[in-house]
C-alpha cells in the first residue's frame, strides 16, 4: 500500500521517520532521538576538517600501495603458517607443557619485521619522494607548515603500525594462553616494539632530506638501512630472550628503564622531528629557536633521571650515569658547532618575532636565530651539563657504599669535566670566525661548522706536537706548558693526575676570556633588536586569523 508523503510533514511515513512537527509515544518529538546522531555526525566532520591534510593523504596512499597490500597479507600468511606449524610441532605437549615462550617468540619476530623494517624504509621512501617530486615548493604556499608535513608522515606511519599490530593481536593472545609467559612480559614485549618502531621511523623521516645529490642518497639510504637491521637484530635477540627466561630486573628497576627509554625517545624524537621541519624550512623563517628548545628539553629530562637513578639504584655510574653524559657532551659539542656556524642574516620577518622587553630578553635573546647567539648558547649548554655531571661526580663520590674502584675512575673524570669545556669553548669561537670568512664568497650549510670543528681540534693537537719532535730531533719528548693547545695529551696528563690545578685553571681562565672578548666585540650580533612589524603586516595578519 503506498502511502501519502506530504512536505509538510503529514502522513503516516512522516511519522514514522520522525520529522519535525510530530510526537513519539513518549510525548517527545521524534526529531529529538536523531539530534544526538546529527550531532556526533556534525562532529565527525569538523573533526576530520582538522586532522593534519598530510595525514589523511598518506593514510589513503599508503593503504592503497601495492607495498602495504603485499606486506600486510604476507604477515598474515606467515601468522597464520606459524600458528599451524608451531602448534603442530608442540604437540602433544601443547595440552600439558607450557608453550607460550617458542608460539610467542615466533610472533614477535613476525611483528618485529614490518614493524622495525618494512614501515621505516616506506615512510623514508614518502619523505624523500617528496622532496624529489618538489612537492614541498606546492606545499609552502599553503597555510601547511613544514612541521605538520613531518608530523603527518610519522603519525601515518604510526596507523600502519597500529594496523599490524591489530591484525596480529589475536595470535598473541593465542600464544599467552599456551602458559609459560607472563602478562607484564608481554605488555613489555609489545611496548618495546611499538618504542622502537616508532624511534626508526622518527630516524629514517630525519634521514631523508639530508642529501640533495644522487650519490648522497644512496648514502642516506645505507645509513638508514643499516641501523635498521641492526636494531632488528638486537631488539629481536633481547625480546626473545626475555620471553624465553624471563625479565631479570625487578619492579622499581623495570619501571625506570621503561620511564628512561620513552621520555628518551619522546625528547630525542621531538629534537630529530624538529630538525627535520627546520630543514624543509625557508631560510627566511626562524629555523633555529625550535631546535635550540628541543635540545634544552632533551637535556633537562636526561639531567633529571640520571638524577633520580643515582639517588635511587646502586648500579646507575655503571650503565646510566657515563653513557648519558657522554651523549649529551658528544650532543652539545655537535650542536655548538652547528649553531655557530648559522647564517648571521636575520630577515625582518625574523626580527619582528624577537623579544622586546628586559626581562624576555634576559631569558630568551639567546634562542634567536644567529651564530653569535648559537655561539654563546651552545657553550653555556656545555658548560652546564658538565657542570650537572661534575655534581653527580661529587655526590658519588661522597656516597655510601661506593666501592673504591668506582671511586677512583670517578676521580680521573673530574678533571677533563673543567678541561673538556675550556677546549671546546676555544674551538666553537675559531669555528665561528672560520665560518664567518668561508661566508664571504660562499653561502655553506650549518653541517660545515662541525667539519670545521674537527679540523680545528686536529690541528691544534698535531701542530704542537710536531713542533715539539722537530725541536726534540725527533725523539720522545715529556709535556710542558707548549704543549697546551694539544687538547689529546693535555687531557690525558690531566686524567693520570699530572697536570697542576694551576695550569687547568689557566685553561679554563683563557676560554672564558676569549668567549667574552667575543661577546664584547659582536654584541650587537649577540644582542639583536626587534623592529616594529609594518601596519600593512599587522592588516595582513589579522585579516589572515580571521579567515582561519
Amino acid at each position: 500500500m503506498n502511502f501519502p508523503v506530504r512536505i509538510d510533514g503529514e502522513g503516516p511515513l512522516a511519522q514514522e521517520s520522525g520529522l519535525p512537527g510530530h510526537e513519539s509515544a513518549t510525548g517527545e518529538p521524534a526529531g529529538m532521538g536523531r539530534r544526538w546522531v546529527d550531532r556526533i555526525d556534525r562532529w565527525c566532520e569538523r573533526f576530520g576538517d582538522s586532522v593534519n591534510p598530510i595525514l589523511v593523504k598518506e593514510t589513503r596512499q599508503a593503504l592503497k600501495s601495492r607495498q602495504f597490500v603485499v606486506t600486510f597479507s604476507m604477515v598474515l600468511v606467515a601468522a597464520l603458517g606459524w600458528t599451524v606449524i608451531g602448534s603442530l610441532s608442540l604437540m602433544p605437549q601443547i595440552y600439558t607443557s607450557p608453550s607460550a615462550p617458542r608460539m610467542l617468540g615466533g610472533y614477535f619476530l613476525l611483528l618485529a619485521v614490518p614493524m622495525l623494517l618494512v614501515v621505516p624504509l616506506a615512510a623514508y621512501r614518502s619523505m624523500e619522494a617528496e622532496i624529489d617530486d618538489g612537492t614541498f615548493e606546492l606545499l609552502s604556499i599553503t597555510s601547511l607548515s613544514p612541521r605538520q608535513i613531518v608530523w603527518g608522515k610519522l603519525t601515518s606511519a604510526m596507523l600502519q603500525m597500529l594496523l599490524y599490530f591489530v591484525a596480529l593481536f589475536p595470535c598473541v593472545a593465542y600464544a599467552y594462553t599456551l602458559r609459560g609467559v607472563d602478562l607484564p612480559t608481554t605488555v613489555l614485549m609489545l611496548g618495546v616494539l611499538a618504542v622502537a618502531g616508532v624511534a626508526m621511523t622518527i630516524y629514517a623521516i630525519f634521514c631523508a632530506p639530508l642529501a640533495h645529490s644522487r650519490g648522497g642518497r644512496i648514502g642516506t639510504l645505507l645509513a638508514v638501512l643499516f641501523p635498521l637491521l641492526m636494531v632488528e637484530y638486537l631488539v629481536g635477540a633481547l625480546m626473545v630472550t626475555m620471553i624465553q627466561r624471563g625479565n631479570p630486573l625487578g619492579g622499581e628497576l623495570t619501571l625506570f628503564v621503561v620511564a628512561f627509554v620513552v621520555l628518551h625517545t619522546v625528547t630525542i624524537g621531538n629534537l630529530l622531528l624538529t630538525a627535520t621541519a627546520a630543514q624543509l624550512t625557508p631560510e627566511s623563517e626562524n629555523r633555529s629557536t625550535g631546535l635550540r628548545v628541543a635540545l634544552l628539553t632533551l637535556t633537562s629530562v636526561s639531567v633529571g633521571l640520571v638524577a633520580y637513578a643515582l639517588a635511587t639504584f646502586e648500579t646507575a655510574p655503571e650503565w646510566c650515569f657515563v653513557p648519558t653524559l657522554c651523549v649529551l657532551a658528544t650532543l652539545w659539542i655537535a650542536a655548538g658547532a652547528m649553531l655557530a656556524a648559522e647564517s648571521p642574516s636575520l630577515t625582518p620577518r625574523v626580527r619582528r618575532e624577537l623579544p622586546s622587553s628586559f626581562a624576555a630578553r634576559m631569558l630568551f635573546t639567546f634562542l634567536t636565530p644567529g651564530p653569535s647567539t648559537g655561539l654563546v648558547f651552545g657553550c653555556v649548554g656545555g658548560c652546564v651539563t658538565a657542570f650537572a655531571g661534575y655534581l653527580g661526580v661529587e655526590y658519588l663520590r661522597g656516597k655510601a657504599g661506593t666501592s673504591s674502584f668506582t671511586v677512583g675512575w670517578l676521580g680521573e673524570i673530574v678533571p677533563l669535566l673543567l678541561l673538556v669545556p675550556s677546549y671546546v669553548i676555544g674551538f666553537l669561537v675559531a669555528v665561528r670566525w672560520v665560518v664567518a670568512i668561508a661566508r664571504i664568497n660562499n653561502h655553506p650549510r650549518v653541517e660545515i661548522g662541525i667539519a670545521a670543528f674537527a679540523a680545528i681540534a686536529v690541528l691544534m693537537a698535531l701542530i704542537p706536537y710536531s713542533f715539539g719532535l722537530h725541536f726534540n730531533d725527533y725523539q720522545t719528548f715529556p709535556y710542558s706548558a707548549w704543549q697546551t693547545t694539544n687538547w689529546a695529551w693535555t687531557l690525558s696528563e690531566a686524567k693520570d693526575g699530572n697536570l697542576s690545578v694551576v695550569h687547568q685553571a689557566c685553561i679554563a681562565t683563557a676560554a672564558a676570556g676569549l668567549l667574552l672578548i667575543h661577546v664584547v666585540l659582536v654584541s650587537p650580533a649577540v644582542l639583536p633588536r626587534r623592529i616594529a612589524t609594518p601596519q600593512r603586516v599587522r592588516a595582513e595578519q589579522e585579516r589572515t586569523g580571521a579567515e582561519i
